[in-house]
């Protein structure tokens, strides 16, 4: 009995999350984002609007700018004090999931990380963004939620 109340509040109660992947080596910045594609329309209409379909491979195409600037305002990672600014490389949307790819050079040494994530957190205030670092094989993870939206991450 306990098992089918429990399989039929997770059929109510939907999880929000998304998860970032980030890896610096020493030439270039690798970011990946995935959002469930639904979760992101509605961010988009809240940011921008207006109604943004991105349920296929030519709408995504069509509205990708849309999506950039987007992420540009709710993701923020500033590398030894100076700001990233992302600019979608490449995309692919299977089944609900959506993962967008950012690449960048990247020439420095790394002193300082801070990342500020908000993605969704204004659409749904149960949202869970989960945030993986890699730099120089060092690994680090954070958890940003409506009450923890930013954390400085020191790498050296």
């Amino acid at each position: 009995m306990f098992h089918l109340i429990y399989g039929l509040l997770l059929l109510i109660h939907p999880i929000y999350i998304s998860s970032t992947n980030m890896t610096i080596d020493e030439n270039k910045i690798d970011i990946k984002v995935k959002l469930f594609r639904d979760d992101l329309e509605d961010g988009l209409r809240n940011f921008h609007g207006f109604s943004i379909s991105i349920d296929s491979y030519i709408k995504l195409e069509k509205n990708k700018k849309f999506v950039n600037e987007y992420i540009n305002d709710k993701l923020s990672v500033v590398i030894n004090n100076k700001k990233l600014n992302f600019s979608i490389k490449e995309f692919s949307l299977i089944n609900d999931v959506l993962e967008i790819s950012f690449f960048e050079s990247f020439s420095k040494n790394t002193n300082s990380i801070k990342v500020i994530n908000k993605l969704l957190i204004e659409v749904y205030n149960v949202q869970s963004n989960i945030f993986f670092l890699e730099v120089n094989s060092k690994k680090y993870y954070n958890q940003f939620t409506a009450s923890n939206i930013e954390k400085d991450l020191l790498v050296k």
